[in-house]
């Protein structure tokens, strides 16, 4: 056991269970002048987000996508199928294959809005196979982990000055800022004795000798770590900093497992919709500090290895070369890691 607690692991009779007996309202409240970011917001995880906070009134909603042209036709079909908002939606391209894109997005969305309320780091890939980033990375380590990790750290100074100002008249919740991590309840197990294990973890040969599916748990939980080692800084306070999973949800993200598999996956599914309740829910309610919020239930915790002893090892030589990453390709990051 460490400070995290002991853990515990969700046997799979009990996740089918929860993920067939699940049940979450839809969320309340008015987001009325209040801002909020998605990304990934061009699919359905993040649109169904970004659905819900235009039916609770959310003045402006950012889409953080790739695309901002293909992101008008998704605009378009947010207002026809929730008549009742009469808020704003922005497209902003955010590659987050590239931490350059990152840069970017921030500065152009200082530029645009004078507050920042919401925070969704949704998008994410799970590719079959090894593919490059620029930066030296596997894809699903760099778009998954280190762009996200540096996303977060540059919204933090503006999610900790818009914690600062008056509540929105109307508004309800009086809710914290808040920066939300997408994790997973299933995290994958990781004993890498490398002082580096996100590069370890993007060797070409390192994928093929685990199954598929636990490339993308392992991104999973360094985004359980990413949102523990967050929240704990200074920068962060005044903003509720959390990881959420939205369980299994029809999703692009298994376009990849090819069309068979993707069919059985998404018949058995929940709703972009239900699942990003969970999202909502994360968002809405005060929650300690850096925790998972997971779709079996609020008390239920990381995995064991997550709160182990190796785990948090792991946890801590993540986070030392990811903040030597992110020093070097944003220099201004330094005042909010402290360093």
């Amino acid at each position: 056991m460490t400070h995290y607690g002991a853990g515990a692991d969700l046997p799979r009779f009990k996740w089918m269970l929860g993920h067939l007996t699940a049940s979450t309202p839809k969320p309340e409240g008015n987001l009325t002048g209040r801002v909020a970011v998605v990304t990934g917001a061009t699919s359905g995880l993040g649109y169904a987000c970004a659905c819900h906070f235009a039916r609770l009134n959310t003045s402006t909603i950012i889409f953080a996508v790739r695309s901002p042209e293909k992101a008008k036709t998704w605009i378009q079909r947010l207002y026809k199928e929730v008549p009742s908002f009469r808020g704003e939606v922005k497209a902003l391209a955010l590659d987050l294959n590239r931490l350059e894109s990152v840069k970017a997005f921030v500065g152009e969305l200082d530029k645009l809005v004078d507050r920042l309320d919401f925070a969704v780091l949704n998008a994410g890939v799970a590719p079959l196979k090894h593919i490059d980033s620029p930066h030296g990375f596997n894809q699903d380590i760099q778009v998954n982990v280190v762009s996200t990790g540096l996303l977060a750290l540059l919204l933090l100074p503006k999610l900790g000055a818009t914690a600062k100002l008056p509540q929105p008249d109307g508004a309800t919740p009086m809710a914290k800022s808040q920066l939300l991590v997408v994790a997973s309840e299933e995290t994958q197990k990781l004993l890498l004795d490398a002082d580096k294990p996100l590069q370890a973890a993007s060797v070409p040969g390192f994928r093929e000798k685990i199954p598929a599916d636990e490339m993308y748990q392992i991104t999973k939980l360094f985004d359980v770590f990413l949102a523990r080692k967050i929240g704990a800084l200074t920068a962060s306070a005044g903003v509720q900093v959390t990881s959420t999973s939205p369980g299994l949800c029809q999703s692009g993200l298994r376009d990849d497992f090819g069309p068979v598999a993707a069919w059985i996956f998404n018949r058995i599914a929940w709703s972009a919709e239900f699942g990003t309740r969970y999202y909502m829910r994360a968002v809405l309610l005060p929650h300690p500090q850096g925790s998972f919020i997971s779709p079996v239930g609020d008390d239920f915790p990381p995995s064991t290895f997550a709160c182990s002893k190796e785990g948090v090892q792991v946890e801590e030589r993540m986070w030392a070369e990811a903040c030597g990453v992110w020093k070097e390709a944003a220099p201004e990051v330094k005042e909010v890691l402290g360093a």
